[in-house]
């Protein structure tokens, strides 16, 4: 399993938390570590549930004072974890897979968190705002990039051509897309090539195209960002974030001042590669 660096810290945490009580990593130590993660949208967490953490560290006193698990080794991990916990990273995992991405984040692991059938766990969290928490942490969510004074210098990669899409680039995109991704990326893909200036770049190598990044097509506004996606064979390599830059250096040089990525996944890749931040959701709170 490969995780994201907001992750490990959250894991580094959480064995901090276990080693004050149980010595053993429990589901409930990773996530009482997510709402002392002060970034992304761990911190958003904290700000509408004050007490959350409290509350819930109440609950663990009372609930696993009588546990005698011995626990078992698990990278990357440096004290032992629970079957519980064990559970949780398998879910995670799958999640993971199921989105065709290679890191697990902090997403992934609250969602597993949550789906764990564990009863410990479920009655930690028993009358809580459940939904509320999955709606900040588990969901895909919109993020905010400002170009006011954005400037950067894009590095591109020996070997890979990357170039704005032509009208004969429409079929092989599409069977790219659809291949890697599924159908629910085709529908933009296609506005894209019904406008005289598409926009859409692609990285191709030897004629293969490797990934792909467009803009003003989601929804059907100007502004936002995406889809992007780059071939699983392909990812870690620099070439979606390449991608993304000749995006947002086009959308400023169109006079946007600020560009918005619909439905963001890996929110950390966002934060690192352009200082995007997530927008803040509105919640309904008894």
């Amino acid at each position: 399993m490969k995780f994201t660096n907001r992750t490990l810290r959250i894991i580094k945490n959480a064995e901090f938390e276990a080693k004050k009580t149980t010595n053993i990593v429990y589901p409930i130590h990773l996530f009482l570590s997510m709402t002392q993660e002060k970034t992304g949208v761990c911190a958003e967490v904290n700000m509408y549930n004050p007490y959350l953490s409290e509350i819930l560290n109440e609950r663990f006193m009372a609930l696993y004072t009588t546990n005698h698990e011995i626990g078992m080794v698990y990278e990357p991990f440096t004290i032992n974890i629970s079957t519980s916990t064990l559970q949780v990273l398998e879910i995670a995992n799958s999640r993971m897979k199921r989105f065709n991405q290679i890191f697990i984040n902090e997403g992934h692991l609250a969602d597993a968190i949550f789906r764990s059938d564990d009863l410990l766990t479920r009655l930690l969290f028993e009358g809580l705002e459940v939904e509320n928490i999955i709606g900040i942490l588990c969901n895909p969510r919109d993020m905010l990039v400002s170009l006011k004074n954005y400037s950067v210098s894009i590095d591109l990669i020996d070997g890979i051509n990357f170039r704005k899409a032509e009208q004969g680039d429409q079929t092989t995109l599409k069977k790219f897309v659809e291949s890697e991704f599924g159908k629910g990326w085709l529908n933009s893909i296609e506005n894209g090539f019904l406008l005289e200036e598409i926009p859409i770049y692609i990285a191709v190598d030897n004629e293969q195209i490797l990934g792909f990044a467009c803009y003003d097509l989601v929804r059907g506004r100007k502004g936002i960002f995406g889809p992007m996606g780059t071939s699983f064979s392909n990812r870690v390599q620099g070439i979606g974030t390449t991608l993304l830059h000749l995006c947002l250096k086009e959308m400023k040089e169109l006079g946007h001042e600020y560009a918005i990525i619909g439905e963001a996944g890996p929110l950390e890749f966002y934060e690192k590669a352009c200082g995007a931040v997530v927008i803040p959701k509105t919640i309904n709170i008894n």
